[in-house]
């Protein structure tokens, strides 16, 4: 396949090259017509077509040792590889030019058009090879320049890429030890009270560490979101009882919207602990979709007003879904009507799509 690949570029080259030729030519032979000099066009072609083709030639070298060149960190070492390198070129493609203007000429009826090497011939090429070279060197440089700059962007953007990758990853991760925690203080506080309910939560946090610690996406699937807030509310309720009044209303025509893993855990963990006082607490969770939005709100009904953050369960909430999805998300905390607060999610509404 590549050397498929590299055949094509030659022929295309060479094509070039011969398209360079038959344009010069006919350039000489029109300037010729408008000075009423008669004149052939075969020869002119001839003499192009020797000159482009023998510099075509060296190009694949010229390109080699040009970008070797660019490597040299001394100025008077690079003048003179320069240098070295342009009289290098000059010798070697006026001579080839030269030799086969005296093989073809002769073949094609115009021997008297070859002419012979002399030293006055290599002189008359010197500036024009000089300008091409010029013009090579330049252009090479600067798409070389072009390019290291394309790929510095690109490992910036992959540099930056793992970063956001490796702070999400961080702050999924600081919501186990958080959670673990909050759940083991209140398990020890039940331990020797009431003992058969703290050996239950302690069952349930369990479970909920299996699915947690087991997990590696950065999201997954809404109707999974509801299956791990399920279990920590399992464990909630083993600890209040009655006390406790999570009511949690989801559509199944949601479940295969994509969500920030174990986005709703700290926000309900926060709406339990300040959703009452003593053993009543009142909590409630809902999800809708609007246009290219999806919305998750979690409220409760606390005596309080708004109260900010939280602690690492909001700020960690806000930090996921701001590098994520930038400004196409947010969450923000607000008075609720009636009493307590609401906390509303809001996020772009796209299908989950399995790696």
């Amino acid at each position: 396949m590549k050397t498929g690949k590299k055949g094509h570029a030659a022929v295309l080259w060479i094509a070039l090259l011969v398209v360079i030729g038959l344009l010069r030519a006919s350039n000489r032979y029109l300037i010729d017509i408008a000075n009423h000099v008669p004149s052939l066009f075969a020869p002119k072609l001839i003499d192009e077509l020797t000159g482009s083709l023998s510099f075509g030639v060296f190009l694949p070298v010229l390109f080699f040792v040009l970008r070797r060149i660019a490597g040299i960190t001394s100025g008077p070492t690079r003048v003179l590889a320069h240098l070295g390198l342009f009289l290098s070129l000059s010798l070697a493609q006026t001579s080839l030019m030269l030799g086969l203007r005296l093989i073809v000429f002769p073949l094609a009826g115009f021997a008297r058009f070859a002419a012979a090497p002399t030293g006055w011939r290599y002189l008359m090429e010197m500036p024009t090879q000089l300008f091409f070279y010029a013009v090579i060197a330049l252009g090479l440089w600067l798409f070389d320049r072009y390019r290291e700059g394309q790929a510095r962007e690109l490992r910036a953007a992959q540099l930056e890429s793992a970063l956001s990758d490796a702070r999400l990853d961080a702050l999924r991760l600081q919501l186990n030890p958080h959670f673990l925690f909050n759940t083991l203080n209140a398990v020890s506080e039940l331990m020797y009270e009431r003992p058969q309910v703290a050996d239950e939560m302690l069952s349930r946090i369990g479970e909920l560490l299996r699915a947690t610690l087991s997990a590696t996406a950065q999201e997954h699937r809404l109707a999974d979101e509801w299956q791990l807030l399920s279990l920590y509310l399992d464990i909630q309720r083993a600890r209040f009882g009655n006390g406790l009044d999570a009511h949690v209303e989801g559509d199944a025509a949601l479940d295969d919207l994509h969500v920030p893993f174990l986005i709703l855990q700290p926000l309900v963990e926060n709406a339990i602990e300040h959703g009452g006082s003593g053993e009543g607490r009142r909590v409630a969770v809902n999800a809708w979709r609007d246009a290219g939005r999806l919305t998750l709100r979690v409220r409760d009904f606390g005596g309080g007003t708004a109260r900010p953050g939280h602690g690492i369960g909001f700020s960690n909430v806000d930090a996921r879904l701001r590098h994520l999805y930038g400004d196409e998300a947010g969450v923000s905390r607000d008075a609720a009507v009636g009493g307590g607060a609401v906390v509303t999610v809001w996020l772009p509404a796209r299908r989950w799509a399995a790696a």
